[in-house]
């Protein structure tokens, strides 16, 4: 979804778009959109020279268990606030140093707002970075790839630290 800078009334515009299957992909293969899609909402408006977007994004990701790789589905609900500037009006700022509100400053071509970029970008910052199927999960065996929280598996489970081994060695000879 784009939304061309140049039809914005002096109040700015409200939008709004429930994405079908396949239209929006995030690009990252640990993050998968599942049903229902992502849905947005906002608000558009021009504000001497920049670009001003507000709303609100929900939606439902599929992401795999940090240790036994099981689908877990996570709700997304994310607010989002970002300024858009031309290449021309950033580079005459001439910041030396970023200040908050540069944080949430992006810069466009001057025409065009990508409303789908906005929406992958915060879809992908809500995601949780560390996702387990259950408080408990206890992974997959290194050793015989067994996962533990169906089964129990018979491998010996201490690690002997790679450093030591050649002590091990001579006190096994003995």
């Amino acid at each position: 979804m784009q939304i061309e800078v140049a039809s914005l009334a002096e109040s700015g515009k409200d939008f709004d778009h429930q994405y079908q299957p396949g239209e929006l992909s995030l690009e990252d293969e640990r993050v998968h959109l599942l049903d229902p899609q992502p849905y947005v909402r906002g608000r558009i408006r021009s504000d001497r020279g920049r670009v001003k977007v507000s709303g609100r994004i929900t939606g439902t990701l599929e992401l795999e268990c940090d240790r036994c790789l099981k689908s877990v589905r996570s709700a997304v609900v994310a607010k989002f606030g970002r300024e858009y500037a031309t290449v021309a009006e950033y580079a005459a700022q001439h910041a030396v140093e970023l200040s908050e509100d540069d944080l949430n400053l992006a810069v466009f071509d001057g025409a065009v707002i990508d409303i789908d970029s906005l929406v992958r970008e915060e879809l992908l910052l809500t995601a949780p970075d560390h996702v387990l199927c259950q408080e408990g999960c206890q992974g997959i065996c290194p050793t015989c790839g067994t996962d533990r929280n169906a089964a129990a598996c018979d491998c010996e489970t201490a690690e002997t630290d790679p450093r030591w081994a050649g002590l091990k060695e001579l006190v096994n000879r003995k």
